[in-house]
């Protein structure tokens, strides 16, 4: 295991994204001109409802399935089978408590029904979830993309049925019950090349397994607050049509935001193996280029985001919705944060780290909570946005304190700079052809912004060849 491997399988993984995202971009453009704004605040409702109860079913089992299959001589199949089981169950509680909690909000008929039908759809998406530790292990993730992209197809073509037949809200979800079952049955199959998947209880694994996730489970719960609660907060103060124009620009931050996560999945197992065998200049090494890598995909967007950001929701979401390109530009913020927030996060899970990270998620969700409360009722989305940035700038900000004051360096910032210098000349090329069609002018900033970092020498041939070569 390498990590130019890592980062070619990081390349895989991104063409399967492109392709998943241009499908999801298109299901998107159909859906949100379909419903309107306060449909698609009705969609954006039911969605942000049973995350809450989705991420709590996580219970940071995805994070410590891919850190305890890479221990030296761990038992994979004993190992995930057990998670699994204990996944199975998390699910059927807390989706289970979703479905009747959601009767006792005051939400409209509709919205209370759709969450009992996509309830279905993220339990499945938690299931197999479970799956990608031994895949990003595995460094087979080209899977888990082409998983991703069937069902992002399936959905695709179940919203234009959709709109043909001129369906309703509750129909359009069960496309994504349809789509995540699809995705959870093909990577089941694709898990059996390694391991046997099925049922097991063995109660020294379940032992340690709920000794190393409580910790990430607390602090993903205090990540609730300030991930989720923005939207769950403006749907209960304020119209459901102010809530589809801020989660379209959401929608499109989370698209994004599947990058950097899905690198920092793949960087996870070797960082976590390097740092139990004691090799703190491999991991040293590791961390580095992972830092240089989201800085040379984390400027170009928030900076290019920027200046597009209106025109880009235009694009994606059509006329009734150029008002999510203010809440794009400042949730791109936010992105950016969160670029190196997975880093330093993934990091503290391969230190051990995570519970003293559980003061400083509490901290953050309060303070998030607080502005939420205070703010969104007055202000809406636009307060919802500036404490969603400020939540995810300072909860980075400590992260990265905890991993570097533990492992007792620092990486090099030249690439991060030069990065920012190469984005920004990109910033200024954009504003000059703006005039251009979007696409093409997204192209072109594209080619200039790597022709700047190449000359830069913020990405050299060497580097290049390296990735290619998998040295």
């Amino acid at each position: 295991m390498s990590l130019t491997a890592a980062v070619r399988n990081t390349f895989v993984q991104f063409i399967g994204r492109f392709i998943s995202t241009l499908f999801g971009i298109l299901a998107l453009a159909i859906i949100t001109r379909y419903l309107g704004q306060e449909k698609f605040g009705w969609y954006t409702t039911v969605s942000t409802f049973l995350q809450f109860f989705g991420i709590l079913a996580d219970f940071g089992l995805t994070l410590i399935t891919a850190q305890m299959i890479a221990e030296p001589e761990a038992d994979e199949e004993k190992i995930i089978a057990n998670i699994f089981t204990l996944r199975f169950w998390l699910s059927v509680f807390f989706f289970g408590s979703a479905a009747i909690t959601v009767w006792f909000f005051p939400y409209p008929a509709v919205i209370k029904w759709g969450v009992m039908v996509f309830t279905l759809s993220l339990f499945a998406v938690t299931l197999q979830n479970i799956f990608v530790g031994l895949f990003q292990k595995h460094l087979a993730m080209s899977k888990v993309a082409l998983g991703d992209v069937l069902g992002r197809a399936i959905i695709l073509i179940g919203f234009l049925f959709c709109v043909w037949r001129g369906f309703d809200l509750l129909p359009i979800l069960f496309v994504s019950v349809v789509a995540n079952f699809f995705q959870f049955i093909l990577l089941w199959i694709y898990a059996k090349k390694y391991i046997s998947v099925h049922f097991a209880y063995d109660k020294v694994i379940f032992k340690k397994v709920l000794q190393q996730s409580w910790p990430v489970a607390i602090s993903i719960a205090f990540n609730l607050i300030y991930l989720r609660a923005d939207i769950l907060i403006l749907s209960l103060s304020r119209t459901q049509a102010e809530v589809g124009i801020y989660g379209a620009a959401y929608r499109v931050v989370d698209v994004l935001t599947s990058v950097p996560t899905m690198f920092m999945g793949l960087m996870l197992p070797m960082l976590a193996f390097a740092w139990v065998a004691g090799d703190k200049e491999k991991f040293k090494k590791y961390f580095s280029k992972a830092f240089d890598f989201l800085s040379i995909l984390g400027w170009p967007i928030l900076l290019g985001g920027l200046a597009l950001a209106t025109p880009i929701m235009t694009l994606v979401a059509g006329k009734d919705f150029i008002a999510s390109g203010y809440f794009l530009q400042v949730l791109l913020v936010a992105l950016f944060f969160i670029f190196f927030g997975l880093l330093a996060s993934h990091t503290v899970l391969a230190l051990k780290k995570q519970k003293q990270m559980i003061f400083w998620y509490l901290f953050d969700a309060i303070l998030s909570l607080i502005g939420y409360i205070v703010f969104i009722p007055k202000y809406g989305a636009v307060a919802a946005a500036w404490v969603t940035v400020f939540s995810e700038g300072l909860i980075m900000l400590i992260s990265f304190f905890v991993v570097l004051k533990s492992a007792n360096f620092s990486p090099s910032l030249k690439i991060f700079f030069k990065s920012l210098l190469a984005s920004l000349i990109m910033m200024l090329f954009i504003f000059n052809v703006s005039a251009l069609p979007l696409i093409l002018v997204i192209f072109l900033a594209v080619f200039v912004y790597f022709i700047i970092l190449f000359i830069l020498r913020g990405l050299t041939k060497q580097m290049i060849l390296g990735i290619i070569k998998g040295e």
